[in-house]
């Protein structure tokens, strides 16, 4: 699928591979002050998914912060699951995935380029498999 726009989304039902795919691409335009992996959203960061969340693709394709209005307790949320759960529907992984790829065990501010690296090595892993 061909983004145009980051304003304009075209109606398209994406798999979790492509999804991921797109994760690794927008976490690379994040400031690397902004990206942590402590909490989902809250003091001006957020871990990758929350600030996905907030895009309008991955809000085409149904992410959303359950609590918005109050981001210091805001969650993932797809199709009536919430945290981690919600995480691994939405990616199409297990929750284990999930907490490896998002969570904070390998480091709890990485850098974009470092955690958009852990997602295309999670993907390439997964294609040779």
């Amino acid at each position: 699928m061909l983004l145009t726009s980051r304003m304009r989304v075209e109606t398209h039902v994406a798999t979790g591979r492509e999804r991921l795919h797109m994760l690794a691409d927008f976490v690379e335009t994040l400031p690397p002050e902004r990206l942590s992996l402590t909490r989902w959203f809250g003091f001006g960061k957020g871990c990758a998914v929350a600030w996905a969340a907030s895009d309008p693709w991955f809000r085409a394709q149904g992410l959303r912060l359950e609590s918005s209005d109050n981001l210091a307790e805001c969650r993932p949320e797809f199709k009536d699951r919430t945290d981690w759960a919600a995480v691994a529907s939405f990616f199409e992984i297990t929750a284990q995935d999930a907490q490896h790829l998002f969570g904070g065990a390998r480091g709890l501010s990485p850098a974009p380029a470092a955690l958009a690296g852990r997602i295309r090595a999670f993907l390439a892993e997964r294609a040779a498999a």
